[in-house]
């Protein structure tokens, strides 16, 4: 990526909302100034600890921001008035913050490893007036296995967290029969959906769409959970990312072919 020019004019709310209009997302007054004082409270946490590696004003409204505005058509389209939602590897609250804002009906659950982070996500919901919003202090894979939390939510997102594979193997468990994972994620895709599809396999699960976002700059990956996910899934803290499963399986794959 190239380093952010700070001479560059920020895109303002003014540009979201324009953005937001021409995918038919209306934002209230009070959506933009909630939207404007995460921002601003982004990135004055971020000084402090370390909660994105994007730090121009710009940059947050068009890569962070923008983005999950533009997440909302399809976040829609699939998750219902009242649903729940939970949010893995919530670093800084993206998208889950945002996406809170734009849809107050909906409770949004964190998960979150890092105890600084999880402070400065309470303190924005606070501040913010996010009141179906909670924070976990813990990780993806010991949740997984939480009767408290395994197979109760409607919806997951994440971003930027770990590969397609591994968000499949963390997030399903979590998710419903039926529900849905709705993964922002870059364009160049075609190695690791077809890695997270074999994944998806393994954990009930199936990989329904990967379409270009309005603004043509990402993707977004919903993956439907078709039944319920086997009982040894997600494995333990750190291997879904070191091992993830469609790449082992890929591989025997291709072993198998060349043997073949």
């Amino acid at each position: 990526m190239q380093g952010s020019d700070s001479s560059e004019p920020a895109i303002g709310w003014q540009g979201i909302d324009a953005a937001a209009r021409e995918i038919d997302v209306s934002l209230s007054e009070d959506q933009i100034r909630r939207l404007e004082r995460y921002r601003d409270l982004l990135l004055d946490w971020n000084q402090r600890f370390n909660l994105t590696a994007v730090t121009e004003p710009d940059e947050v409204d068009r890569r962070l921001v923008l983005d999950a505005v533009r997440m909302l058509p399809a976040f829609n389209a699939h998750v219902a008035k009242g649903a729940s939602v939970v949010d893995i590897g919530s670093g800084g609250g993206l998208p889950a913050v945002p996406l809170a804002i734009l849809r107050p009906d909906v409770s949004f659950t964190l998960i979150e490893a890092t105890g600084k982070k999880t402070t400065f996500l309470r303190a924005a919901a606070s501040e913010l007036g996010l009141e179906r919003f909670s924070v976990i202090h813990g990780r993806a894979e010991e949740c997984g296995h939480d009767l408290r939390y395994r197979g109760t939510f409607d919806a997951a997102t994440a971003r930027a967290v770990a590969s397609l594979p591994a968000l499949v193997e963390l997030l399903m468990p979590l998710v419903k029969v039926g529900g849905v994972a709705l993964l922002p994620k870059g364009l160049e895709l075609t190695g690791e959906l077809a890695a997270g599809e074999i994944a998806a396999e393994m954990l009930k699960a199936a990989i329904i769409s990967s379409d270009v976002m309005p603004g043509g700059e990402a993707r977004l990956v919903v993956v439907r959970k078709i039944g319920p996910s086997p009982k040894s899934y997600p494995r333990r803290a750190g291997i879904p990312a070191r091992e993830p499963l469609g790449g082992s399986a890929l591989q025997q794959r291709s072993s198998s072919g060349a043997s073949a």
